[in-house]
């Protein structure tokens, strides 16, 4: 079972990879960072979405979750460690 520190380490991986491709460089991040500050436009975040749910195996917003309500990497992680794997009922 991933824990909050593996959700953290893999979202900022991914998130660090699109900002280095997009925009050639990628500080350190944490949590309360806000999406749009980072520079992830909304392609941007459709991109990670689709990483991250074939490295973790689901789609928080499969459920009913809003990626409007996404602001900071935290929340990410937040509707991340929330989510059903694939195939288990929520």
């Amino acid at each position: 079972m991933l824990t909050r520190d593996n959700f953290q380490s893999v979202i900022e991986k991914e998130i660090r990879e699109l900002l280095m491709e997009s925009h050639g460089e990628a500080g350190a991040l944490a949590p309360a960072d806000q999406l749009t500050d980072l520079g992830l436009n909304s392609l941007l975040l459709a991109r990670l979405i689709i990483q991250l749910e074939g490295e973790f195996g689901s789609d928080p917003f499969a459920a009913g979750k809003s990626i409007a309500d996404l602001r900071t990497v935290g929340d990410l992680v937040r509707a991340y460690e929330s989510a059903p794997a694939q195939g288990e009922v929520a």
